[in-house]
């Protein structure tokens, strides 16, 4: 056997063996898929009942130093844990309030980051993994058809045509879910509220 046959061989065998994690890694990111619309879903729909108005409630906000229950009950939960744990540290008062304030911004926007990179990341694996499960088939397929069986060719060629269905539907969808926006939409802003209350 010479050696360039040989290599074949082996790449052959290679990327047959990586068909099945293609085809499970594409299921496993469908069904986050699902779970991460749902969840996004979710939140849009409360955001769009959302009745109150956090700059109309600033007065009341820099106040209470918390946010107004109505507020709270309408806001998503990433904004609202995060009011929570700004007034927790306006509640301390220390030396080192407006250091701690500037730590938690930058943890939550650090946060909301990863999530999107999260799914921009998602958004490139799965046309790339798409595009692995259309050609692995298509070889199986056509070594099939050499030795004319056409029950083999048409599997393979099922599996990719379906592979390439959900690759390419799972570069869109996460489009609408990469925009990172505002961190703390409808939050108060410290620096207002540390002011106001040293206005005489």
């Amino acid at each position: 056997m010479s050696f360039f046959p040989a290599c074949q061989t082996v790449l052959y065998t290679i990327s047959t063996a990586l068909l099945y994690p293609v085809v499970i890694s594409l299921i496993l990111l469908t069904v986050w898929l699902l779970v991460h619309s749902g969840g996004f879903a979710g939140e849009w729909i409360k955001r769009r009942r959302m009745t109150a108005d956090a700059a109309d409630a600033m007065e009341a906000i820099c106040e209470q130093r918390a946010l107004p229950a109505e507020l709270a009950a309408e806001l998503p939960y990433p904004v609202a844990a995060y009011a929570e744990k700004l007034s927790k540290l306006a509640e301390e008062g220390d030396r080192f309030t407006a250091e701690r304030v500037e730590s938690l911004n930058q943890k939550a926007q650090l946060e909301r980051f990863r999530e999107v990179d999260r799914i921009r990341l998602m958004v490139r694996i799965g046309p790339s993994l798409g595009l692995m499960g259309t050609l692995i088939p298509m070889g199986t397929g056509l070594a099939g058809l050499t030795q004319g069986n056409m029950a083999q060719l048409s599997s393979s060629l099922i599996l990719a045509f379906t592979t390439t269905v959900v690759g390419l539907f799972w570069g869109s969808p996460p489009i609408f879910f990469g925009d990172p926006g505002a961190v703390g939409h409808g939050r108060p802003a410290p620096d207002q509220c540390h002011h106001r209350g040293h206005d005489p």
